[in-house]
């Protein structure tokens, strides 16, 4: 073999040799963590428009209408709009549910109750995590909003919109609540090898679909980015 083959052939093994170990410390992406959310279906009802994934996410308006049965609910029964996971993507591991809450908070009449009131369950000294404000509105959020009981547990955060009122005639501040919501059920209470686990990124995931949710919340004047 000539000397100049040889040199090539040497060249090309060590890319071949280069291209496998990057390839092989390349990170793995995991499929469920590859999140493509496609919101096909808005809802307004006059104040506020929020829009979902259809394929992932049923809608309801009355408790009743949540078809998905879970120890802990993927919404609380106080709702205007439920928007509930449907997927079966965790299906056979210990996920529970999720879901997308919206309910108008007509007791919470000022700007300062709507934003500050703390979440259900959490005592007075509860303060919001971040607040934000923009033209004709305020916001808030609760992080954090978890709970749990006879092994079970949620995660999620809650979510204040305060609405101011418009200029014209007869025209009423407003509040809104939205939460979100996952809950699992404890994976080390299953026999081992009953179930997968709903691991991080699974959780990761989930989230990512109910912030991109979030995302998109506006109001009729067309603000968006609500929660910056």
């Amino acid at each position: 073999m000539r000397r100049k083959d040889m040199i090539y052939m040497i060249l090309g093994l060590a890319i071949v040799i280069v291209a496998v170990i990057l390839v092989q410390r390349s990170p793995s992406v995991s499929t469920s963590t590859a999140v493509s959310t496609v919101f096909d279906q808005s809802v307004s009802d006059g104040t506020i428009k929020f829009s979902y994934d259809s394929k992932s996410f049923g809608l309801a308006t009355s408790k009743e209408q949540v078809l998905v049965q879970a120890y802990i609910p993927p919404c609380d029964e106080n709702f205007n709009y439920c928007l509930y996971y449907v997927g079966d993507t965790y299906k056979g591991t210990n996920f529970e549910s999720a879901g997308f809450r919206i309910q108008k908070r007509t007791d919470l009449s000022s700007e300062n109750s709507c934003l500050t009131t703390p979440p259900s369950g959490f005592d007075p000294s509860k303060a919001p995590d971040r607040k934000s404000s923009g033209e004709g509105y305020s916001s808030s959020v609760f992080q954090n909003i978890g709970d749990a009981g006879a092994g079970h547990y949620a995660s999620g955060s809650l979510y204040r919109l305060y609405i101011k009122a418009a200029t014209s005639l007869n025209a009423t501040s407003s509040c809104y609540e939205f939460e979100t919501r996952i809950g699992q059920t404890q994976f080390a209470n299953y026999p081992a090898g009953a179930i997968k686990e709903f691991t991080s990124n699974d959780f990761d995931a989930m989230q990512a679909q109910l912030l991109g949710m979030i995302s998109i919340v506006s109001l009729q004047s067309g603000s968006k980015d609500l929660f910056q």
